[in-house]
Parts: structure tokens; C-alpha cells; sequence
């Protein structure tokens, strides 16, 4: 059985505006885990987007609540973000920090 891989813009029942808001969450938690100082970016992103409750990095059960967030306003599962951003090579710092 061959599982095709989809690329981040490929994300299935997600719109364009939907991926943007993706990559935006993603982004942020990418650059805070890269770089601890940059935590104000944090609550940029939660006022940007104040209709998500996003779970703060290193909250219990992070992977369960950005799950759940992201089933509930974008029908879309944190693991197919996570298989589509490793497929283009992006936010692997994100990527790492879900898996482990």
C-alpha cells in the first residue's frame, strides 16, 4: 500500500485562509522553540487569533489540545499537519517537539 504524502497547501477540506491561519500558530510555536525569548510572540498569535485556545509549549497534553483545537475550527487533525509540514520541511522544530 503506497501513502501519498500531502504538502502543507494539499491539506484536505482545509481553505486558504484556514492553512494561513496554520501556519501562522506554527510558526510562532516554531520561532519559541527556537528561541525562549521570543514568548511575547506567543500572546501576539492568541490575540491575532482569540477564537483558538491554544495551548501554551510545554502545557500537558500540548499534542491532545491542539488536536482537539484544530479538529474543532478547522477539520483538520494535528497529525496531518504534522505529516505535511515534514514533507515539505517546515517548522521542524515543531515537528520534533509533537513526536517526541
Amino acid at each position: 500500500m503506497v501513502v501519498l504524502m500531502r504538502k502543507f497547501t494539499e491539506l484536505a477540506n482545509t481553505t486558504e485562509k484556514t492553512r494561513s491561519s496554520i501556519y501562522d500558530v506554527f510558526a510562532t510555536y516554531n520561532i519559541i522553540i527556537q528561541d525562549a525569548k521570543c514568548r511575547p510572540a506567543f500572546e501576539m498569535i492568541q490575540k491575532e487569533y482569540n477564537y483558538l485556545n491554544l495551548p501554551s509549549l510545554g502545557e500537558e497534553e500540548f499534542n491532545t489540545k491542539l488536536d482537539q483545537e484544530f479538529k474543532r475550527e478547522f477539520s483538520v487533525s494535528l497529525n496531518d499537519v504534522i505529516d505535511a509540514c515534514e514533507n515539505d520541511g517546515i517548522f521542524l522544530d515543531l515537528v520534533q517537539y509533537v513526536k517526541k
